[in-house]
């Protein structure tokens, strides 16, 4: 019992050290895909009893060089970007407001652009904003089969439609907000608009997107 008793106290010092390197990209990058991969199972094991561990799954199922294909139907414009070292969706949300809204002239999204404080947070200034000031999404976020991806989920849980990842904006029908602007203070991500689609990219795209299923608490009708 006592050998039990050590080696979770064993566990608890190489997860923080764990977390620790695989916060760094040329880290991950190093790591194989099965190993990532097998230390996703591991951690999920004991996930529930050591927050620790379920750090190190979700630093472990961090994507890194992914490209994304971004829609938005009601304006019909769409977006290629590449994403690296986003830890959550919740970030994912603050950093995609950031490069998308802007100009419509220059092929942006209009809307209310994110305050600087929560880009900072999300990116590697100070992670925590308080309640006094919480990151408020601009948008609510569903794949390209139509599921909802939940701002508590983290970016490779996004099932990719034909090998790639496709994220397709709604209206945000309110304000959901967060606290916090990334988990991993030590992890800098990265989140590059590579380009603006064409219009008939975004039609090809959009004829092949399923309709989103919006049963989420902000869906309205």
């Amino acid at each position: 019992m006592t050998r039990i008793a050590m080696s979770w106290f064993d566990m608890e010092d190489w997860l923080k050290a764990l977390i620790t390197v695989l916060g760094d990209g040329s880290f991950r990058a190093a790591v194989p895909a099965a190993a990532k991969a097998e230390l996703r199972e591991r951690a999920a094991a004991v996930g529930r009893r050591s927050q620790l561990a379920a750090w190190v799954g979700q630093l472990a199922a961090v994507l890194d060089n992914e490209q994304l294909v971004v829609l938005d139907p009601h304006a019909r414009r769409g977006y290629a970007l590449t994403m690296s070292g986003v830890g959550d969706n919740f970030q994912l949300h603050i950093l995609l407001a950031d490069r998308l809204i802007g100009d419509p002239g220059r092929d942006l999204l209009s809307g209310v652009r994110p305050d600087r404080s929560w880009v900072e947070a999300a990116t590697d200034g100070d992670p925590q904003l308080g309640p006094g000031n919480p990151a408020i999404r601009r948008f609510r976020v569903f794949d390209g089969h139509g599921a909802y991806i939940y701002p508590e989920g983290v970016p490779a849980d996004i099932k990719p439609l034909d090998g790639t990842r496709v994220l397709v904006l709604h209206p945000a029908n309110g304000n959901f907000g967060m606290g916090i602007g990334r988990v991993f203070r030590h992890m800098t991500p990265a989140l590059v608009l590579d380009r603006v689609l064409e219009p008939h990219e975004v039609d090809s795209w959009l004829s092949r997107i399923a309709p989103a299923v919006q049963k989420d608490i902000m869906a309205t009708g």
